[in-house]
């Protein structure tokens, strides 16, 4: 439950503080610790929030394969360290209600790594100087 709670809260947060990946800084009005983040011709899209641990973002994400109800697409949820651009948790909106294992995971696994690695790239660039970056080499 509380994970569901932590995803719609994102939702609604990004709602409220759109950034485009393509500004530079100066015209972020966002800080390193949440905001969200567009990719127009990727058709990608990210609300984040730090989690506060370690490198860990919690990030609600959707991207040109995500699952379509109502007209929209729907967005996935990923726990991202982005010092080892891995995923760590979450989960991916499939086109079922219930839990199910996907029989052949690997489109989804390359398509939500390529979120991870559009999503920590963006981060690092945009804000260098975060507390999490000090100490690696860029």
């Amino acid at each position: 439950m509380l994970s569901k709670v932590l995803g719609f809260s994102l939702i609604l947060s990004s709602l409220a503080m759109p950034v485009n990946a393509q500004v530079t800084k100066k015209d972020v009005t966002d800080n390193w610790q949440r905001g969200s983040f567009q990719w127009a011709k990727k058709k990608q899209y990210a609300s984040f929030k730090f989690l506060g641990k370690n490198s860990e973002f919690a990030v609600a994400f959707i991207y040109p394969s995500s699952f379509i109800q109502w007209d929209d697409r729907m967005p996935s949820l990923a726990i991202m360290d982005c010092k080892s651009f891995e995923m760590t948790g979450g989960w991916l909106v499939t086109d079922s209600t219930e839990e199910k294992l996907i029989k052949d995971p690997t489109k989804q696994i390359e398509e939500a790594q390529q979120v991870v690695n559009d999503f920590c790239t963006t981060h690092r660039n945009l804000f260098p100087q975060a507390a999490i970056y000090k100490g690696i080499e860029m």
